[in-house]
């Protein structure tokens, strides 16, 4: 029995709510897809870089997109950052402008607003971070909830960067 073998039996029983561990190939998309327009809430995990890029990975797995927007719900991804070492972090002055280097204007004066300086932080090294001045790890979180608008653009076949 393969994988989505397997899929097609648990969905005989009937669930409300059914966890396909990940979606690799372009059956267990279509079975998912199914499920979800049947009524069953469908949770899963798909490999792509970010939030938005999923919505095409469902489409290059033979998805039909008007079938994309009337199932998928919800996509959230998710990336592991390194965090500042706590016992040798120091705090370091930024010109504001200097960030327009990696970040767009509207974001910078979103959170910023019309400071000259940030503050930011970063570990000189330490024995508690073997000297590479960071500890641990710590999660963002990227959080697409597919509305009107968004069902609209997959429809459209937009691209992700739309």
């Amino acid at each position: 029995m393969n994988f989505s073998n397997g899929l097609r039996s648990i969905l005989r029983q009937d669930p409300n709510i059914i966890f396909v561990g990940e979606i690799r190939d372009d059956e267990t998309a279509a079975i998912s897809v199914n499920a979800a327009l049947t009524g069953h809430l469908v949770l899963t995990t798909l490999h792509t870089t970010d939030a938005s890029t999923a919505i095409p990975r469902f489409i290059d797995m033979k998805i039909e997109p008007f079938l994309v927007a009337s199932t998928v719900n919800a996509i959230i991804a998710q990336r592991l950052v390194r965090k500042v070492c706590e016992v040798c972090s120091e705090p370091i002055e930024i010109r504001t402008k200097d960030l327009t280097k990696n970040l767009p204007i509207d974001v910078i004066k979103k959170n910023f607003g019309s400071k000259e300086n940030v503050t930011v932080f970063r570990g000189k090294g330490c024995k508690v971070c073997r000297g590479t001045g960071y500890s641990g790890r710590i999660g963002i979180f990227e959080v697409i909830e597919v509305s009107k608008n968004i069902r609209k653009l997959i429809n459209e076949k937009c691209d992700a960067s739309t």
